[in-house]
């Protein structure tokens, strides 16, 4: 019977095994395999008694995992956050920790990888460029200003 509690804590714990989930990642995941919502919210509150789904935690791994290896500026993480299930209110506390300096070094970081694959451009199209990709990961105006202006002297 695919409705057992057995079988709904099986299938969270299995999502579980592939990375960690917050509690509006799992109720979806759950709700698309077919469990009623009465037992989603049983399982997912067992789950963060046990420690196994805790949102504060995920926020701020997925803010250091967006800063590091995703190069993400506020609006970038603030948007990533959101698409994992992290509530508007938690993501504004998770990024009032986040430093202004994090995000120009994080900024600075990205730039300098991308310039070496644009030198055989002109530097007003490297200039374009950057500032485009830099705008993309969510970074503000006036930090990716700083970054194109420490970039390309």
């Amino acid at each position: 019977m695919k409705g057992s509690p057995a079988d709904i804590k099986t299938a969270a714990l299995k999502l579980l095994s592939y990375r960690a989930r917050s509690r509006k990642e799992m109720a979806e995941k759950l709700q698309l395999k077919g469990f009623e919502s009465g037992q989603i919210e049983g399982v997912i509150t067992l789950l963060e008694t046990a420690g196994l789904i805790n949102d504060r935690a995920l926020a701020a791994d997925l803010l250091r995992y967006s800063v590091e290896r995703k190069s993400l500026g506020k609006k970038g993480i603030r948007v990533f956050l959101a698409r994992r299930g992290i509530d508007r209110d938690l993501i504004n506390k998770t990024l009032a920790s986040h430093a202004p300096e994090a995000e120009e070094h994080a900024a600075l970081e990205f730039a300098e990888r991308k310039i070496e694959t644009l030198k055989k451009y002109p530097r007003e199209v490297v200039k374009r460029r950057l500032w485009g990709m830099l705008q993309r990961r969510g970074f503000s105006s006036e930090v990716v200003h700083k970054t194109i202006n420490a970039v390309l002297t």
